[in-house]
């Protein structure tokens, strides 16, 4: 059993003077030299022993020492006391605003030496570190990171390596090409030393100066917990049998490497990394880099020590190091590790890594620099992957694909979470924002890349599409909120960087990389990003430097105007909230055509939106074609709307035109709004069975996605938008039905609880008719026809959830045909791609024997992809006691319901309009216990709380809800923000387009009557 070390109370000496006699005037005694020294003596040994009862009883509860002190206080320590006292606060850091590190000091590399103790029953571990670091200046101070760590007096030390000559800050950049030297051997004197909790900064205070341009060796022992909360060095576990069996993963990003141990914990300052890591020799190791060599540990008989290779120059995000007892499969130097029952579930994702990166390195013109890949699914993880350099770590189901029991949907999932990881080996990892501000360069493009390499390595997907409707118009709905942020935003603290990691930063970060690929042709895109990519290689970067690579790219093919830069136009987008709608009209009698852009946002009805606060203005990318011309592929700028809110273009090909459509696949981040007479005419075009196809699937998906919600934000009548969907009946393209059902899903949500319910269901499954009777529940034989199976999925669910009996009958009848068959786990008859669906109508319409089998099942499977599935469909009992129990479950840490799996209990409660109510009122009751529970999980509470009011829509809820934030939540921050404006926009939204889409749908029963 490992304890931690104490820390060292350094008390200054007692000074006495040279005289042999101490005299005392008021008592008129002397004390001699011998009593004297015993009286010290006794006096100092009193004080240690107070001072260590006083240390062991009470822990320290300063965070900065006195001057004449010299302890390490951690928020470990301060941890358990919070346990004793009840004294929570200690226990939760208040982060400052600005939490960045001083320049003074440049990491070159890490050794460290970990010892992990998963089997001793108090999940420790010991380690300590050798960096190597060069000043950059004269400095007396050494301000690093730490957090949840013991580190004492005694167990950290500086050593002085070599005088660089000539060196300089700008040529100290090439850190990968430095040598470092071992240390002289003078050691420094050491001040004092302590943690700032609140920036989470571990700072030593030295005597010795700091000279610039000269290489230190810091040497630091510490230890601390692994710890269940998904960040930093954590634990993790599943069952084998009645067996329980222990893991411990990282999960650094984006500031929880100092979790692990001391470091410079910034993504700009990369260092190269040596890891040294003991395990107990039944197990195995795993890192960013192959292991080099093994040896029998020197004290502990059953453990035995790996020695990884030395790293290339990498952010301490990225660090990555597992502990597993999982069995491994391998191509060549590709190799995926998972539970022992579940390794062959990992072919699939192995099968995609020697594709994708050769795609990378051709589309880059890079080669991948490191010396093999490992990827690791893991029980426990709190968000879908992480690219770790050379280590990447996936939740189960993001890496995991079981043919014949998981469904298409996790194939195409597998394969769009493997290339985005791999993409970042590139961007993120070879080349690193300099700060978090610009982590969309990060995520934009690895999001946008994944979709680019899957268009090449599985063309019948038709990927691209899928993109507009999942991505681009999926971010919409987001960004059209008043709460949105900047793509590009400064954030300080950890809190702050968290909250950023967002559909902004992933959607319309990817969704305006994708509309630079199309306004500068992918040659010059590509010329530019390898220019970029090699340049900066092993270094950071920031937006502008970017935009300066893809300028020079563009110049060189004559793309761009002398004085026109990349930076100019993306500014517009990265530096600015929203995005604009605009509006198309023609001058009478002219060939002129008008364009008019604002921005787009949801709060036109809201009186209390900033109406007076000028749009912004963004320099937009115009393509458009004809009824004429029928030109769906030419995504090149005709013009560009520059900074103006009124830009006009004299053509009489759209002046003479039938019709015409702007933005061809809506290439451009921008939504479009025409005359009336054009929206006619396009309706028109639609409702013709022979001719409604000559308009590519994803401007069907932009004319639907376009109308209903121009309408829904005021810019359109509802009457319009919802005549174009009435062309759906003939629809059977899937890109389109994406669209039209997001659309639906949100009056849905508007309209469940109300008495007009009736009259939109019977709309819509008039428009689901024909594609329910050509579909049904009998699959296609073409197993890779990856779109059929997500229509046949988009149209059963839609037609099970409004009612359509024959679904609700056929999804019964194969639910109790897997409840009869023997050994139910084993023998499942219901086809993968149609569970989903049959496991939550069958739930939904059935008792507490559905429900109670399912839940038996999702306890008794050790397949990833079938849990969550299960997991899901249990959510959908419209039993309010069974909800309340499932709720219940959740929280409990029992039923084999993991921490990172609490926010789709909720989220599937919340799917039926019966578990609305129930679970904000669950949440409501049981907030502090969540609180606990949840922790530090990275599953945010606000994510939560999102589903349980996405249906939100009267006064009185809203009302409700702004009472929990303010006297439970005590939450200011943007989510929340949003998630307010978001039931405020629904409560205008009744006010203004209820009554008027319940007549429209009204009128239209009473026309087929």
């Amino acid at each position: 059993m490992v304890t931690h070390p104490h820390e060292n109370l350094n008390m200054e000496a007692v000074r006495t003077g040279n005289s042999a006699l101490l005299t005392s005037q008021r008592r008129g005694y002397t004390i001699s030299r011998g009593t004297l020294i015993l009286a010290v003596a006794f006096f100092l040994c009193t004080l240690v022993t107070v001072s260590v009862l006083i240390y062991n009883f009470a822990t320290c509860d300063k965070l900065i020492p006195a001057e004449d002190e010299n302890i390490v206080c951690t928020t470990v320590h301060l941890k358990h006391r919070a346990n004793e006292t009840n004294v929570t606060s200690l226990a939760v850091p208040h982060h400052e605003r600005d939490v960045r590190l001083p320049r003074s000091i440049k990491p070159l590399k890490y050794n460290i030496s970990l010892e992990p103790y998963l089997f001793e029953g108090n999940f420790t571990f010991d380690g300590e570190v050798q960096i190597n670091i060069l000043a950059v200046e004269d400095c007396y101070n050494i301000t690093m990171h730490a957090v949840d760590l013991n580190i004492s007096k005694n167990d950290v030390s500086i050593r002085r390596g070599r005088r660089r000559h000539g060196q300089t800050l700008e040529n100290t950049k090439e850190i990968d090409k430095e040598q470092t030297s071992d240390s002289d051997g003078t050691e420094l004197r050491i001040r004092k030393q302590y943690l700032q909790e609140a920036k989470q900064f571990f700072v030593i205070e030295l005597y010795d100066k700091l000279v610039q341009n000269t290489e230190y060796v810091i040497n630091i022992k510490f230890s601390g917990l692994i710890q269940d909360t998904l960040q930093g060095f954590y634990r993790s576990s599943y069952q084998v049998g009645n067996e329980t069996r222990w893991l411990a993963s990282t999960q650094f990003q984006a500031t929880d490497a100092r979790r692990a141990f001391p470091c410079f914990d910034e993504p700009a300052l990369k260092a190269k990394f040596a890891l040294n890591i003991a395990r107990p020799k039944h197990l195995s190791t795993i890192s960013n880099m192959p292991v080099v060599r093994t040896r029998q540990h020197d004290t502990l008989p059953d453990y035995e020590w790996d020695y990884f290779a030395e790293s290339v120059p990498m952010s301490t995000y990225l660090v990555a190091y597992s502990i597993s007892d999982f069995s491994h499969l391998s191509d060549g130097n590709f190799s995926v590790w998972a539970r022992h029952d579940a390794i062959q579930s990992a072919s699939y994702a192995l099968s995609m890594v020697p594709k994708a990166l050769k795609f990378f390195e051709d589309f880059f013109d890079i080669p991948f620099p490191l010396p093999k890949i490992d990827m690791i699914a893991l029980p426990d993880f709190a968000s879908g992957a992480m690219e770790n350099w050379g280590l990447i770590t996936y939740r189960e189901t993001s890496m995991l694909f079981e043919k014949g029991i998981s469904a298409s949907t996790y194939k195409q999932r597998v394969a769009t979470v493997v290339t985005h990881e791999l993409a970042h080996q590139w961007f993120g990892n070879l080349v690193t924002p300099t700060w978090w501000s610009d982590i969309w360069l990060n995520e934009g493009f690895a999001s946008y890349m994944e979709y680019e390499s899957l268009k090449s390595i599985e063309p019948d997907w038709r990927i691209m599409d899928q993109f507009v409707v999942n991505t681009l118009q999926n971010v919409f709905q987001l960004d059209a909120m008043s709460s949105s942020h900047k793509i590009s935003i400064e954030v300080g603290n950890p809190e702050e960087i968290s909250e950023i990691f967002d559909r902004i930063s992933y959607d319309k970060g990817s969704t305006l990389i994708r509309m630079m690929g199309h306004f500068l042709t992918s040659p010059v895109f590509r010329k530019g990003l390898h220019n970029y990519l090699k340049e900066l290689s092993y270094r950071s970067a920031e937006q502008d430097d970017l935009w300066h690579f893809l300028t020079l790219a563009a110049k060189s093919e004559g793309l761009l105007d002398r004085n026109a830069t990349v930076k100019d136009i993306m500014d517009t987008w990265t530096l600015q909230v929203g995005f604009p709608v605009v509006h198309v009209t023609k001058h009478p009698n002219t060939n002129v055509i008008r364009l008019e852009q604002q921005r787009f946002v949801y709060k036109k009805f809201n009186n209390t939106g900033n109406a007076t606060q000028e749009d912004p203005l963004w320099w937009i990318p115009i393509t458009y074609t004809t009824a004429e011309e029928l030109d769906f592929e030419n995504t090149r700028p005709i013009t560009w709307i520059p900074r103006s809110k009124i830009y006009e273009i004299e053509s009489r090909n759209l002046s003479a035109a039938d019709w015409f459509i702007f933005n061809i696949q809506q290439s451009g981040y921008y939504r479009v709004n025409y005359e009336l007479q054009n929206w006619q005419a396009i309706m028109e075009h639609l409702m013709d069975v022979k001719k409604f196809k000559q308009i590519s699937p994803s401007n069907r998906a932009q004319l639907i996605d376009d109308a209903m919600n121009l309408a829904r934000a005021g810019y359109l009548s509802y009457d319009l938008a919802l005549n174009l969907t009435r062309y759906l009946v003939h629809e059977d393209g899937t890109t389109a039905w994406k669209a039209a059902m997001n659309a639906f899903n949100f009056l849905d949500a508007m309209f469940g609880s109300m008495g007009e319910y009736d009259v939109f269901k019977r709309y819509l499954l008039k428009l689901l008719d024909n594609l329910y009777n050509q579909l049904g529940f009998s699959e296609s034989k073409n197993e890779n026809n990856m779109l059929e199976h997500f229509k046949r999925a988009e149209i059963l669910n839609m037609a099970c959830h409004l009612g359509h009996r024959q679904c609700i009958a056929e999804s019964v009848r194969h639910f109790q045909n897997w409840m009869q068959v023997p050994n139910p786990d084993v023998n499942n008859p219901i086809s993968p791609d149609l569970r989903s669906i049959v496991y939550c109508t069958a739930i939904a319409f059935g008792t507490e024997g559905e429900w109670d089998f399912a839940f038996e099942r999702f306890k008794m499977s050790s397949v990833s992809t079938e849990k969550e599935i299960l997991l899901s469909a249990l959510g959908c009992s419209r039993e309010p006691w069974i909800i309340s129990r499932f709720l219940k479950y959740s929280i409990s840490g029992e039923n084999d319901i993991r921490k990172q799996d609490v926010y789709r209990v909720f989220m599937g409660v919340t799917s039926n309009v019966v578990g609305q109510k129930i679970a904000f009122d669950f949440m409501h009751t049981n907030w502090e216990y969540m609180k606990s529970y949840l922790s530090n999980a990275m599953l945010t509470y606000n994510m939560v709380l999102e589903v349980v009011t996405k249906r939100f829509n009267t006064k009185y809820q809203f009302a409700d809800l702004q009472a929990f934030i303010k006297n439970e939540l005590k939450d200011s921050s943007r989510s929340v923000e949003q998630i307010l404006e978001h039931v405020q926009d629904n409560v205008n939204w009744m006010d203004h387009n209820y009554k008027v889409i319940a007549e429209w749908l009204r009128a239209e029963a009473r026309r087929h009557e």
